[in-house]
């Protein structure tokens, strides 16, 4: 069954809507896939089922540990459970928060980017830092997504500025009291030290599986964190990352990566999703 467990719509920093996604999975040949917007899920509640297509419902939570970024994907979450609401709820707020410090940083050192503007690009959803790049683009601030990254928006340039994440630990607890699955998301792309600081945490804090299989991986670290997931006793889940035309390191359904725990893995889910566990 090919299913692609990481995807990004206009309700975070994709450019597709969830539909659309939903139509292209179809289109490419996918069983299904997961809607995992950056701490929002109310993308999934829009979709219309299409007919053998399995849509699951998920979540992409940005957390910390210690000054590196982690983030946790949710699985099958519950999309009427009051606590995911109210997370999506205060994390939606502080991005609006961000955005508006973002802006008045930029005014004042002599760039006309309004909050109107960040808020145009991001369709009224909530909004992160691909959508000040891409209002710096249409002013003619930056000549691609890349170069607005490195000149105003990344960590250490002059316009950036932090969000209050959550603890990785709370991430997971959060997607689990939502009767979701905690899957740490593309291990590769941590800062090193961190994943030998959270590896033997992850059991123990509800996680149930690892994204082995990412873009941004090599052959070799696939097999390293599948091997990793197996002595942690954890499963591993395989996604694109997709998020349309903003960043893109595969196209939809993209990473085609893996094996026999892989394939185990999915069954697990799916058992679980079929049961409705």
């Amino acid at each position: 069954m090919r299913l692609d467990l990481h995807v990004h719509t206009t309700f975070s920093d994709g450019d597709m809507t969830p539909q659309q996604v939903a139509d292209l999975a179809k289109s490419v040949g996918l069983d299904g896939l997961a809607i995992t917007d950056h701490d929002e899920f109310r993308g999934f509640v829009e979709l219309v089922p299409v007919p053998g297509m399995m849509l699951i419902p998920g979540i992409e939570i940005a957390a910390m540990e210690g000054d590196c970024e982690v983030h946790v994907l949710g699985l099958n979450i519950n999309c009427r459970s009051k606590g995911i609401h109210s997370y999506a709820r205060s994390a939606v707020e502080k991005r609006w928060q961000r955005a508006r410090v973002i802006a008045d940083k930029l005014q004042a050192a002599g760039y006309n980017v309004t909050l109107e503007d960040i808020e145009q690009e991001c369709r009224g959803n909530a909004p992160g830092r691909p959508h000040v790049a891409l209002a710096l683009i249409k002013k003619g601030y930056a000549q691609s997504l890349e170069d607005a990254f490195e000149r105003f928006v990344a960590r250490g340039t002059p316009f950036y500025v932090p969000l209050e994440r959550v603890s990785v630990e709370r991430a997971a607890e959060i997607i689990v009291q939502a009767g979701g699955k905690p899957v740490l998301a593309h291990p590769g792309l941590l800062k090193g030290g961190v994943w030998d600081a959270l590896a033997p945490r992850l059991r123990d804090a509800g996680f149930w599986g690892v994204e082995a299989f990412h873009p941004a991986h090599s052959d070799g670290q696939c097999r390293l964190f599948e091997s990793e997931a197996r002595r942690l006793e954890l499963f591993v889940t395989s996604g694109s990352d997709f998020h349309g035309a903003l960043g893109s390191r595969a196209p939809l359904g993209g990473e085609k990566r893996g094996g026999a725990y892989l394939r185990k893995s999915i069954k697990a889910l799916l058992s679980e999703i079929r049961s409705g566990a």
